[in-house]
């Protein structure tokens, strides 16, 4: 009999959120470092490509109606209306059916246009008859995956975190294992090729998922009383119309700003292609590049973003609820615990691996005369999407969807008239040009970021000080921690390659991580983020597994 699903609070929620994908992303990044030498360079690149336009699609797909499914069910449970929320899951359910079924038909029926649109006159590299296959090959996750998805945001609209967060476990490790063997199966033991390969390992992702929708399903059982409380006979039935008109206030903004960043994320690749080639780059390189800045150093930098999807999962929620009862307090008091706590956690995550970034991307996809520097900087990047991730997040439970468009669409206007201005630029001055496009991303969060802060301040009288406080003693923290670490690095110059760069690595790694902690607990960081009944609560249990421990060995 499978255990009851219990519901969890937004730090419990958030901590739970954060380490699934904490694990999900550490598998799905360490795990890039036998795949990507299995299906090489020109692998890498077919992939990036296909795995690009699938995620555009997936945008498409369920961009917007889990999330509003979580935000609705939340609103109307908090109501004690059960009968209308039950109702507003399965029409989200019928939308998400109808809109996976086109997006899969018209992936399936155009590959070779959509392969078309990156290759354009390329004589060099990969083809459009190797990226097409791929193309199809993950069309299958859109039978899979936005139905799981659509499951996650029913589980966590009921503020049931734990399950939903441990099927994304469930669902990379089963994900991993598909693409792992039937990459290698399929390219150094059947010999079918290196298109054949990446095909077999798309299609991971539709596998796992599905494992994991399983996974659900079965953790659900014996849990009906969360689900399904007794109704009364007088409770408020909202219509269909309703209820379609309340999910379509939230999933337009969601999708909107979705289908804009995939777009973008198309339209910059391109741009990148197209300043590459133009700066008398190879088309190979200018490929390897694009792929590097797309898909594959994105994955490095989830384990600073990882923070901030947990966040996401949970503060929806609970936001909803409480601008739903008036409580823009306690809105104000989530949105900065989330903000400080992104802050305290991906600053110094983010400046430590900006430090070791040679050492990190040879860990992970070996020499690359592209790829340390590109890291780094993604990095930075990295750190402002968080924040800015997490904000509109908790606007779009307000009711402020409009505004968080309107703020998203501009920072990707003004990051897209930049893109080829500041590659040309960072090329005129002596920068490498291909770094250019990562800066015009930075200055599009920033303006993001800005205008999303500005509003809540203006409208809802949202004061920051305690995040600003937050902040300030991060950096302090995070100066002491990089001047401690570079100067090792200058007493002890970080080898090359081998197992010492390695050694090297965790050592003065571990040593920052240390001096951050320290300074951070004599500071009050910790405490500001976590809270002090937190803290409390994990120096409890250290101290009652040291006393297991003692009485064993005595």
């Amino acid at each position: 009999m499978a255990k009851k699903i219990r519901r969890n609070g937004f730090v419990e929620g958030a901590v739970i959120s954060y380490a699934a994908i904490v694990i999900t992303k550490l598998l799905g990044a360490f795990y890039n470092i036998p795949f990507y030498s299995i299906i090489g360079e020109k692998g890498s690149v077919i992939y990036s490509f296909a795995y690009s336009i699938y995620t555009l699609f997936l945008d498409i797909s369920t961009s917007g109606i889990p999330i509003a499914i979580s935000i609705v069910i939340s609103e109307y449970a908090a109501k004690e209306m059960y009968r209308t929320k039950e109702r507003a899951y399965k029409l989200g359910l019928g939308v998400v059916t109808v809109i996976s079924f086109l997006a899969f038909a018209v992936l399936m029926i155009f590959a070779p246009q959509v392969a078309g649109y990156y290759i354009g006159d390329m004589t060099d590299g990969v083809t459009v008859q190797e990226v097409a296959p791929a193309i199809r090959a993950i069309a299958f996750c859109l039978l899979i995956v936005p139905f799981l998805s659509m499951r996650r945001g029913y589980l966590q609209g009921h503020k049931c975190v734990a399950v939903s967060s441990t099927s994304q476990v469930t669902e990379q490790f089963v994900r991993i294992l598909v693409v792992l063997a039937g990459a290698y199966l399929a390219i150094h033991v059947f010999d079918f090729g290196v298109t054949a390969g990446v095909c077999v390992s798309l299609l991971g992702a539709a596998i796992g998922a599905l494992v994991a929708y399983i996974h659900l399903k079965h953790k659900e059982k014996g849990s009906s009383d969360i689900f399904h409380p007794d109704t009364v006979a007088d409770e408020k039935v909202d219509s269909d119309k309703v209820i379609l008109k309340k999910l379509l206030t939230y999933c337009s903004v969601i999708t909107i700003i979705a289908i804009a960043s995939g777009l973008y994320n198309l339209i910059d690749m391109k741009l990148l292609l197209v300043g590459l080639e133009k700066l008398s780059y190879s088309d190979e390189s200018a490929q390897l590049i694009a792929g590097l800045a797309s898909t594959w150093i994105p994955k490095i930098c989830m384990i600073v973003t990882a923070l901030a999807m947990g966040m996401t999962n949970s503060i929806a929620p609970h936001v909803a609820e409480n601008y739903a009862s008036g409580n823009l307090e306690k809105v104000n008091f989530n949105l900065n615990q989330a903000i400080s706590t992104i802050f305290a956690v991906a600053t110094p995550i983010a400046s430590g691996m900006i430090i070791f970034a040679r050492p990190v991307f040879h860990v992970f996809y070996g020499e690359s005369p592209y790829g340390s520097k590109m890291l780094q900087w993604a990095l930075v990047l990295n750190v402002f999407v968080s924040v800015v991730s997490v904000i509109s997040m908790a606007m779009q439970s307000m009711n402020m969807g409009k505004v968080v468009c309107i703020a998203t669409v501009l920072g990707i206007v003004i990051n897209t008239c930049l893109d080829l201005p500041f590659i040309y630029l960072f090329d005129k001055i002596g920068i490498d040009a291909y770094l250019g496009a990562t800066a015009a991303s930075i200055t599009g969060e920033i303006a993001t970021l800005t205008m999303l802060l500005a509003v809540l301040k203006k409208k809802h009288k949202f004061h920051y000080s305690p995040s600003i406080k937050v902040l300030l003693k991060t950096f302090v923290a995070v100066g002491v921690m990089v001047v401690a670490v570079l100067g090792l690095c200058f007493a002890w110059p970080v080898k090359e390659s081998g197992i010492v760069m390695y050694l090297q690595v965790a050592l003065f790694g571990g040593t920052g991580a240390l001096i951050f902690f320290l300074i951070s607990y004599k500071s009050g960081l910790v405490i500001d983020v976590l809270g002090q009944n937190n803290v409390d609560r994990v120096f409890s249990i250290l101290n009652r597994v040291l006393v297991k421990l003692h009485l064993k060995k005595s």
